[in-house]
């Protein structure tokens, strides 16, 4: 069990690491149904692939907005320190301990509990997270993903339901 959490995490942090912090890309808006959903009702999300080949989002952590990859080889919700501060959520450096091995080695970081992630109604409460050193870009993970109808890609879109 803990040798597939380290590969999950390792493939999560091969995207994380990768990905040009100053690279932002487009996040996909929502698709609106026929008939309007109720304001929290869950929507269905399409993403479109970003030129680099993911898929980006935001989504609320503990209420406060975050830039995600969606990363369906991440084993969590990873995210970096600056998001995780941002969200409310103590950081502690001298608290990392190796958590995962990636591409360059031992990866470090800190687990934390998330109070809620929500992704256009599609509400997670609860959810194990893991807050990375050198992390790019905020990674959504299976533990949220999992939570949900489907995740489907037909080409280039990305459907959460």
């Amino acid at each position: 069990m803990r040798a597939a959490l380290l590969c999950m995490i390792a493939g999560g942090l091969v995207i994380g690491f990768t990905i040009p912090m100053g690279n932002r890309a487009p996040v996909a808006q929502a698709v609106s149904a026929e008939s309007k959903p109720a304001p929290d009702a869950p929507r269905d999300t399409k993403l479109a692939r970003a030129g680099n080949g993911h898929f980006y989002t935001d989504a609320y952590v503990n209420r406060k907005t975050i830039h995600f990859v969606v990363d369906t080889g991440a084993t969590d919700v990873a995210l970096t320190i600056d998001d995780a501060r941002m969200a409310g959520i103590k950081v502690d450096p001298t608290q990392f301990r190796i958590v995962g091995t990636g591409a360059s080695g031992a990866v470090t970081g800190q687990e934390v509990n998330l109070d809620e992630v929500e992704l256009d109604g599609k509400r997670v409460r609860g959810l194990k997270g893991v807050v990375l050193q050198g992390l790019a870009v905020s990674l959504l993970g299976q533990n949220y993903l999992r939570q949900l109808h489907s995740v489907e890609i037909s080409a280039d879109t990305m459907t959460l339901r």
